[in-house]
């Protein structure tokens, strides 16, 4: 099945403030409205056919210009075919602005230690940041260093709207089936893949400070994924990790 798909938003800002979603299905038009990173209320428009429900879509689409909302994406797509190269374009730049917003706020922090945070279900995505300033003022800097669920920084969660709307597709009760654990496994690799090549480009620091600075993917509730630590950090960062979990055994 194909179906045209249009994402609209109104933008505090640089950031997404409110979303409008719009979806055919053959003679149905389904539509989504709300606060950005929310579910928002969704609704169906039955109509005579299937070129009735063309023109309601294209009507919405129209309406929703007119109310103010500017297009950030339109496709014919295939809603059972989870989409992981666009959610790894999408959270490539949505991570580069959330990284850029959280530094200017904290101007005097240096920034160490950076997560994107997903859950079991494949279903939230949020950037998590630590710094060498909020190690210091821990009871325990290795719990903290090694745990996201302990960071100070959570900011800037408006930029991943996008790349959460792609995930809901598989959550909603739309008319197409998704094979649940293909979408998981491709969602995570695509968070995976995004992380490296933001590190390989330099946004988490280069040379000692790249050495350094913490990168990962956690899936909360979940056990650890295999390989993602040696993927997203340097050798000494691998080796540290090593040394920290060795002590626990002592």
């Amino acid at each position: 099945m194909t179906t045209d798909y249009s994402l609209f938003y109104q933008y505090d800002g640089d950031l997404p403030a409110r979303f409008r979603e719009v979806r055919v299905f053959d003679a149905t038009v389904w539509t989504a409205a709300g606060a950005a990173m929310t579910w928002g209320e969704d609704a169906r428009t039955e109509h005579g056919s299937a070129a009735e429900a063309q023109a309601a879509y294209e009507a919405a689409c129209a309406a929703a210009l007119a109310d103010g909302y500017t297009l950030a994406r339109a496709a014919t797509i295939d809603p059972a075919v989870f989409d992981a190269p666009l959610l790894k374009t999408l959270l490539v730049a949505a991570t580069r602005q959330a990284v850029a917003i959280v530094r200017a706020a904290h101007p005097g922090q240096h920034f160490n230690a950076w997560a994107l945070l997903g859950d079991d279900s494949a279903m939230t995505i949020s950037l998590l940041a630590n710094s060498r300033e909020a190690l210091a003022s821990a009871d325990d800097e290795n719990e903290m260093f090694w745990n996201p669920g302990e960071w100070q920084f959570d900011e800037a969660g408006a930029c991943f709207d996008s790349a959460y709307r792609l995930l809901l597709q598989a959550h909603r009760d739309l008319p197409f089936e998704v094979d649940f654990d293909k979408f998981r496994a491709s969602a995570f690799e695509a968070c995976i893949a995004a992380l490296e090549q933001l590190a390989a480009q330099g946004l988490f620091g280069t040379g000692v400070e790249r050495e350094a600075t913490l990168v990962l993917f956690e899936v909360s509730d979940s056990e650890e994924l295999d390989g993602v630590m040696e993927r997203l950090n340097s050798p000494q960062m691998v080796r540290r990790l090593n040394d920290w979990m060795a002590s626990w055994e002592e």
